[in-house]
């Protein structure tokens, strides 16, 4: 047999699923089902001996009498799995291990970033299970030839567990792998080393933010739109200032942006116009836009705690009619960034109120920060002249706002 494939111990776990006595001991019994018992033993025996948890999961009926009856013999695990104190016991209600159970919030806990999966039933629990796991951000490892079912009228045991156990290892729209390998070639080690360095308690995977953080609140899911809603038009109306963040080859900028209210002009309710005004020509977000359309916009409103959330598409123009339909002070600008809106939505309070942005007591004394010109001397080693720098500006802003 061939050697055992390390996983890293240190952010591992063994997941196994519902392999109760009711499932896997009453005839008619599921497929392998005595070898998928010994299987499981050796996982827990590599696992345990590396240092792994084991986490066995029970499925449960809240009908009287019925075989998986929580508590009852049943619900038992299977004849013959070995189980040890220090093992962890989850209970679920449905084909979803994580599912109001615990589970995920357990892992992160942990930092289990990655999670060998094993039980019954191939096409129900486990293609579920291992799927939710995935899309959780959990690296999956699927024991082949541990995971078991009955035979079906529409079709064997043997073809359903290969079956799932193809599809699920064909899935690529995760962001995490799915793996499968016969029990045998699974093992841990502690010396095994992760894909990348991170620090302790690092929070690397969406399944442990989500386990961190729980469920949004409906206020914050239906506030989201498409399109600029009568509310969120007139917060968008009212605001002079917003900040533009772009991603390119370069990486990600984010860029002040401000003019007489509003600082974006609606051409539709999907559809806003930023002019870009005089600056420093460094041209980071338009050189981003360029490379990479998807932006975001933050807008503030003075006085407002409530700020305005947006995510769309842009894209440059400079088509003369609306350069000269944007001018200021008889100067059009260079070009127009023109957003086509995929997401709107108000953010809450809560960060400006924290900060007190808006209010006047809470503001640092102006003369005891850094000038652009001492920035500047500094950023030279002092061969720029901050001073001059600082002594002209007013009148170069002044004279160059458009």
């Amino acid at each position: 047999m061939p050697a055992a494939t390390p996983l890293p111990a240190q952010d591992s776990a063994l997941l196994l699923i519902d392999l109760q006595h009711a499932l896997l001991d009453l005839a008619p019994r599921p497929d392998d089902a005595a070898a998928v018992v010994e299987r499981v033993n050796a996982l827990t025996a590599r696992a345990r001996a590396a240092g792994v948890p084991v986490l066995w999961v029970q499925h449960e009926s809240v009908t009287p009498g019925h075989p998986l009856q929580h508590g009852g013999p049943g619900w038992a695990l299977a004849d013959g799995l070995q189980t040890r104190d220090d093992d962890v016991f989850f209970r679920k209600t449905t084909p979803d291990s994580f599912l109001r159970t615990g589970l995920g919030e357990w892992l992160a806990a942990h930092g289990v970033a990655q999670v060998v999966i094993a039980g019954y039933a191939s096409e129900f629990c486990i293609d579920t299970s291992t799927r939710r796991a995935a899309a959780l951000g959990l690296a999956v490892t699927l024991a082949a030839d541990a995971h078991t079912t009955h035979d079906k009228p529409h079709a064997a045991a043997a073809l359903i567990r290969a079956h799932h156990t193809a599809t699920l290892t064909s899935l690529t729209s995760f962001d995490r792998p799915i793996h499968a390998l016969p029990a045998a070639q699974i093992g841990f080690s502690a010396e095994a080393a992760r894909a990348t360095d991170t620090p302790a308690h690092a929070v690397e995977h969406a399944g442990r933010l989500a386990a961190l953080y729980g469920t949004p609140s409906e206020a914050a899911l239906i506030k989201e739109a498409d399109h600029l809603t009568d509310s969120y038009l007139a917060l968008l109306q009212a605001s002079p200032f917003l900040v533009l963040a772009t991603t390119g080859p370069k990486g990600l900028d984010a860029s002040p942006r401000g003019d007489p209210t509003p600082a974006l002009v609606v051409q539709d309710r999907r559809t806003l116009l930023l002019p870009d005004r005089r600056g420093n020509h460094r041209l980071d977000s338009l050189r981003n836009i360029v490379a990479d359309p998807r932006v975001a916009l933050l807008c503030l409103v003075p006085g407002t705690s409530e700020t305005l959330r947006i995510r769309g598409r842009a894209r440059i123009s400079t088509d003369p009619a609306l350069l000269q339909r944007l001018a200021m002070d008889g100067k059009p600008p260079a070009s127009v960034v023109v957003v086509q809106i995929e997401k709107v939505y108000f953010q809450c309070a809560r960060a400006l109120l924290r900060s007190g942005l808006w209010q006047p007591h809470t503001w640092p004394d102006r003369s005891a920060l850094p000038s652009a010109g001492r920035m500047l001397t500094e950023a030279s080693a002092g061969r720029f002249d901050g001073a001059a720098y600082d002594a002209a500006l007013p009148a170069r802003q002044s004279s160059s706002l458009y």
